[in-house]
């Protein structure tokens, strides 16, 4: 079953808000989201989501402030990893709108890590150019979750992701949380990458990563120019769990 990557659904919400904001963005202060300090990036060995809020797109406005609706319903929810073929973790739920899940520590080792080259090439592969990205140690296994709704085990139609909007009088820039799992200590780098052909830029990054779980924070800032650049951070900024329909 292939779901709807991560980037393409970040891909296609920045869309949409662009379209939304093209007339508006910046001609009011609240349409720029207020900096909150971030959560933790270590997560320990297990994780754990409770309490959270989920939300849900609003189509019907112009405002990056007002681009979210309280979502109140309830659904089953599975946390999956989706490469290298489609595998259910474990279980969770979202009641009158709050989002529960957990992973117990062990339940990712071996059947579910990826090596080095895999990591790379499924979850980095835009600053995979010429050896450009380096993991130390080389041995080193780990795995990114996505959670989902599901009318079964083999069927996702939602999935529900951590993203955030924030814009300026000329850019809008879309945020997304990954959560990365890693067997070992180790290091992930990368030199910066420009694709002038395509006015893109991703930049240099470098990330120091814990054994268990870690948030890994995307940014894609588009331009009024069409430049548009991208960076990857260690961070966990107060950002929402949105819904969002896969087919």
């Amino acid at each position: 079953m292939k779901i709807l990557t991560r980037d393409k659904i970040l891909f296609l919400m920045t869309a949409i808000v662009l379209l939304l904001t093209a007339t508006c963005i910046g001609s009011d202060p609240e349409d720029i989201e207020d900096d909150v300090k971030d959560g933790p990036k270590y997560l320990g060995t297990k994780l754990e989501v409770k309490g959270e809020q989920v939300w849900m797109p609003n189509y019907n406005t112009g405002k990056v402030s007002e681009l979210l609706l309280k979502f109140a319903g309830d659904r089953d929810v599975g946390v999956i990893v989706d490469y290298p073929s489609f595998n259910k973790i474990v279980s969770g739920k979202i009641k009158k709108g709050i989002l529960e899940f957990k992973i117990d520590e062990g339940v990712l080792e071996n059947t579910y890590l990826l090596d080095k080259d895999n990591l790379i090439s499924h979850f980095f592969n835009d600053w995979n150019e010429d050896n450009n990205i380096n993991i130390t140690p080389s041995d080193v296994k780990g795995n990114i979750i996505t959670v989902v709704t599901y009318k079964s085990d083999a069927n996702p139609i939602e999935a529900v992701i951590r993203e955030g909007f924030s814009g300026t009088d000329n850019s809008l820039t879309g945020e997304y949380i990954y959560y990365l799992y890693v067997d070992n200590n180790c290091k992930i780098s990368a030199g910066k990458v420009e694709k002038t052909d395509l006015d893109y830029t991703f930049n240099k990054f470098d990330l120091d990563l814990k054994a268990g779980w870690n948030t890994i924070c995307k940014r894609e800032t588009y331009t009024t120019t069409g430049k548009s650049s991208y960076s990857i951070s260690l961070s966990n900024p107060s950002i929402r769990w949105v819904i969002q329909k896969i087919k």
